[in-house]
Protein backbone atom coordinates (compact mmCIF):
# COMPACT_ATOMS: atom_id res chain seq x y z
CA UNK A 1 0.00 0.00 0.00
CA UNK A 2 2.83 2.42 0.92
CA UNK A 3 4.55 1.83 -2.43
CA UNK A 4 1.31 2.54 -4.30
CA UNK A 5 0.89 5.86 -2.47
CA UNK A 6 4.50 6.85 -3.29
CA UNK A 7 4.02 5.92 -6.95
CA UNK A 8 0.79 7.93 -7.15
CA UNK A 9 2.50 10.93 -5.52
CA UNK A 10 5.38 10.73 -7.99
CA UNK A 11 3.03 10.46 -10.95
CA UNK A 12 0.98 13.38 -9.62
CA UNK A 13 4.14 15.46 -9.10
CA UNK A 14 5.43 14.77 -12.58
CA UNK A 15 2.00 15.51 -14.07
CA UNK A 16 1.80 18.87 -12.30
CA UNK A 17 5.35 19.69 -13.43
CA UNK A 18 4.68 18.86 -17.09
CA UNK A 19 1.34 20.69 -17.13
CA UNK A 20 3.06 23.72 -15.59
CA UNK A 21 5.85 23.48 -18.20
CA UNK A 22 3.30 23.23 -21.01
CA UNK A 23 1.41 26.30 -19.79
CA UNK A 24 4.63 28.30 -19.36
CA UNK A 25 5.93 27.40 -22.81
CA UNK A 26 2.69 27.76 -24.79
CA UNK A 27 1.00 30.67 -23.03
CA UNK A 28 3.81 32.63 -21.36
CA UNK A 29 6.58 32.16 -23.94
CA UNK A 30 9.06 30.63 -21.49
CA UNK A 31 11.89 28.46 -22.73
CA UNK A 32 11.52 24.72 -22.10
CA UNK A 33 13.65 23.09 -19.45
CA UNK A 34 16.51 21.78 -21.57
CA UNK A 35 20.00 21.36 -20.13
CA UNK A 36 23.35 21.83 -21.80
CA UNK A 37 25.79 18.94 -21.48
CA UNK A 38 28.98 19.40 -19.47
CA UNK A 39 31.29 19.03 -22.48
CA UNK A 40 29.57 21.88 -24.29
CA UNK A 41 29.64 24.03 -21.17
CA UNK A 42 33.36 23.36 -20.68
CA UNK A 43 34.04 24.37 -24.32
CA UNK A 44 32.05 27.58 -23.83
CA UNK A 45 33.94 28.44 -20.64
CA UNK A 46 37.28 27.80 -22.34
CA UNK A 47 36.26 30.23 -25.10
CA UNK A 48 35.53 33.01 -22.58
CA UNK A 49 37.90 35.70 -21.45
CA UNK A 50 37.55 35.07 -17.73
CA UNK A 51 39.23 37.61 -15.54
CA UNK A 52 39.92 37.24 -11.84
CA UNK A 53 36.82 36.67 -9.70
CA UNK A 54 34.05 37.60 -12.15
CA UNK A 55 30.37 37.76 -11.19
CA UNK A 56 28.57 35.15 -13.28
CA UNK A 57 24.81 34.94 -13.85
CA UNK A 58 22.87 32.10 -15.43
CA UNK A 59 19.40 33.21 -16.52
CA UNK A 60 16.79 30.48 -16.40
CA UNK A 61 19.40 28.37 -14.66
CA UNK A 62 17.37 25.15 -14.29
CA UNK A 63 19.89 22.75 -12.74
CA UNK A 64 22.59 25.47 -12.83
CA UNK A 65 24.96 23.24 -14.83
CA UNK A 66 26.80 26.22 -16.29
CA UNK A 67 27.36 27.73 -12.83
CA UNK A 68 28.42 24.38 -11.35
CA UNK A 69 31.06 23.96 -14.06
CA UNK A 70 32.34 27.53 -13.59
CA UNK A 71 32.51 26.88 -9.83
CA UNK A 72 34.66 23.78 -10.39
CA UNK A 73 37.07 25.66 -12.66
CA UNK A 74 37.06 29.03 -10.84
CA UNK A 75 36.21 28.42 -7.17
CA UNK A 76 36.47 32.07 -6.08
CA UNK A 77 33.87 33.28 -8.58
CA UNK A 78 30.57 34.81 -7.43
CA UNK A 79 27.80 32.72 -9.01
CA UNK A 80 24.12 33.65 -9.28
CA UNK A 81 21.38 31.54 -10.85
CA UNK A 82 17.97 32.96 -11.62
CA UNK A 83 15.07 30.50 -11.98
CA UNK A 84 11.35 31.22 -12.06
CA UNK A 85 9.96 27.69 -11.82
CA UNK A 86 9.40 26.99 -8.14
CA UNK A 87 9.77 23.21 -8.25
CA UNK A 88 13.03 23.39 -10.24
CA UNK A 89 14.32 26.10 -7.91
CA UNK A 90 13.51 24.04 -4.78
CA UNK A 91 15.01 20.83 -6.15
CA UNK A 92 18.17 22.62 -7.23
CA UNK A 93 18.43 24.45 -3.92
CA UNK A 94 18.16 21.14 -2.09
CA UNK A 95 20.90 19.59 -4.26
CA UNK A 96 23.19 22.58 -3.81
CA UNK A 97 22.48 22.64 -0.07
CA UNK A 98 23.74 19.07 0.20
CA UNK A 99 27.03 20.07 -1.41
CA UNK A 100 29.60 22.72 -0.57
CA UNK A 101 28.44 24.89 -3.45
CA UNK A 102 28.39 28.64 -3.01
CA UNK A 103 26.02 29.22 -5.93
CA UNK A 104 23.32 31.69 -4.96
CA UNK A 105 19.94 30.79 -6.40
CA UNK A 106 17.21 33.36 -6.77
CA UNK A 107 13.58 32.43 -7.37
CA UNK A 108 12.47 35.25 -9.64
CA UNK A 109 11.58 36.40 -13.11
CA UNK A 110 14.98 37.39 -14.52
CA UNK A 111 13.38 40.37 -16.24
CA UNK A 112 12.81 41.78 -12.74
CA UNK A 113 16.38 41.17 -11.51
CA UNK A 114 18.93 43.92 -12.09
CA UNK A 115 21.97 42.57 -13.93
CA UNK A 116 24.22 45.61 -13.52
CA UNK A 117 26.87 43.78 -11.47
CA UNK A 118 27.24 40.86 -13.91
CA UNK A 119 30.56 40.33 -15.66
CA UNK A 120 29.36 37.20 -17.49
CA UNK A 121 25.78 36.21 -18.33
CA UNK A 122 24.88 32.78 -19.74
CA UNK A 123 21.51 32.05 -21.39
CA UNK A 124 19.94 29.06 -23.10
CA UNK A 125 16.43 30.36 -23.68
CA UNK A 126 14.48 31.03 -26.92
CA UNK A 127 14.26 33.62 -29.71
CA UNK A 128 11.49 35.75 -28.23
CA UNK A 129 13.11 35.83 -24.79
CA UNK A 130 16.50 36.76 -26.21
CA UNK A 131 14.89 39.62 -28.17
CA UNK A 132 13.37 40.98 -24.94
CA UNK A 133 16.61 40.42 -23.03
CA UNK A 134 18.53 42.42 -25.62
CA UNK A 135 16.75 45.57 -24.46
CA UNK A 136 17.39 44.67 -20.82
CA UNK A 137 21.09 44.08 -21.53
CA UNK A 138 21.32 47.48 -23.25
CA UNK A 139 19.88 49.19 -20.17
CA UNK A 140 21.59 47.31 -17.36
CA UNK A 141 24.85 45.74 -18.50
CA UNK A 142 28.07 47.52 -17.72
CA UNK A 143 30.82 48.01 -20.29
CA UNK A 144 32.79 44.79 -20.73
CA UNK A 145 29.99 42.40 -19.73
CA UNK A 146 30.26 39.14 -21.66
CA UNK A 147 26.97 37.55 -22.72
CA UNK A 148 26.80 34.00 -24.01
CA UNK A 149 23.66 32.66 -25.67
CA UNK A 150 23.36 29.06 -26.69
CA UNK A 151 21.41 28.55 -29.92
CA UNK A 152 19.54 31.87 -29.96
CA UNK A 153 21.06 35.20 -31.05
CA UNK A 154 20.33 38.57 -29.49
CA UNK A 155 18.93 40.58 -32.42
CA UNK A 156 19.95 43.98 -30.98
CA UNK A 157 23.64 43.05 -30.95
CA UNK A 158 26.22 41.68 -33.34
CA UNK A 159 28.08 38.74 -31.85
CA UNK A 160 31.77 39.20 -31.22
CA UNK A 161 32.25 35.52 -31.99
CA UNK A 162 30.08 32.57 -33.04
CA UNK A 163 31.16 28.97 -32.56
CA UNK A 164 29.51 25.63 -33.23
CA UNK A 165 29.68 22.91 -30.60
CA UNK A 166 28.03 19.55 -31.28
CA UNK A 167 25.92 21.07 -34.08
CA UNK A 168 24.68 23.87 -31.80
CA UNK A 169 25.53 27.52 -32.33
CA UNK A 170 26.86 29.57 -29.42
CA UNK A 171 26.88 33.37 -29.62
CA UNK A 172 29.40 35.46 -27.68
CA UNK A 173 28.71 39.16 -27.11
CA UNK A 174 30.58 41.86 -25.26
CA UNK A 175 28.82 45.02 -24.19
Amino acid sequence: MYILVVILLLISGYSVFFIHQFINIIFKGYAPLVSTDKGTITTIIEALDIKKDPIVYELGCGQAKFLKTVEQLFPSTKLIGIENLTIIFLLNRLKLGLSDSKIKLILADFFKVNLKEADIIYCYLNNETMKCLGDKFKQESKKGTQIISRSFPIPQFSPERVITIKNKTVYFYQI
